[in-house]
């Protein structure tokens, strides 16, 4: 009997820290998200993903090309073992092994806050358990500032019922509670 609980009891432990390591690696707070911080540098990236795929679309930097067309940023792509985009990173400084993160996008609704805010959030989420300190207009986007967690969710304007071509401020009550972000930024702070 001692033996049978002890083996229950063992393999709880081993699922509990499971689990908790695979929350650990979705979260996301000011300064981080899953493994990384604002202290990680691009040379780290690789061994952090080592599980993933790390695509690196690099900069032609300050002596590059000077054509039509010229990356300014570096961009590393984080995709799962199923193919799954799951974040882009973008560093400081374009081709330098040791710069920090500037920003990362978030394309993975497994990304979530303590308070399970992310891209599968609604509105109404959102409002509930952040601040918005600012909502910022473009013709077809709306912008919404969370300085608290350091962060940028934009919400497209048709969702919104809002057809026109226009910057004309938008208030966080004219914002149906169902839409939800078609895109999640988590900045960086130096």
């Amino acid at each position: 009997m001692k033996s049978t609980s002890f083996i229950t009891l063992s393999l709880l432990a081993i699922f509990m820290s499971v689990s908790c390591s695979k929350n650990k690696d979705f979260k996301v707070a000011k300064n981080q998200i899953g493994k990384l911080n604002s202290k990680t540098t691009v040379l780290e990236i690789e061994a952090l993903f080592k599980n993933d795929s790390v695509v690196k679309r690099l900069s032609e930097g300050l002596l590059g090309f000077q054509g039509a067309y010229t990356q300014e940023d570096d961009k590393y792509l984080i995709y799962a073992e199923d193919g799954k985009h799951l974040l882009t990173i973008t560093p400081r400084e374009p081709l330098d092994s040791l710069s920090t993160i500037r920003f990362v996008d978030v394309y993975d609704e497994r990304y979530k806050t303590k308070d399970g805010i992310g891209l599968s959030s609604t509105f109404e989420e959102i409002n509930l358990w952040t601040t918005i300190d600012k909502i910022e207009t473009t013709f077809t986007k709306a912008t919404l500032y969370l300085t608290a967690l350091n962060a940028t969710m934009t919400l497209d304007k048709k969702d919104l019922g809002i057809r026109s071509l226009s910057t004309k401020e938008i208030f966080s009550e004219q914002i149906p509670n169902l839409v939800k972000p078609t895109s999640f930024v988590l900045w960086f702070e130096e």
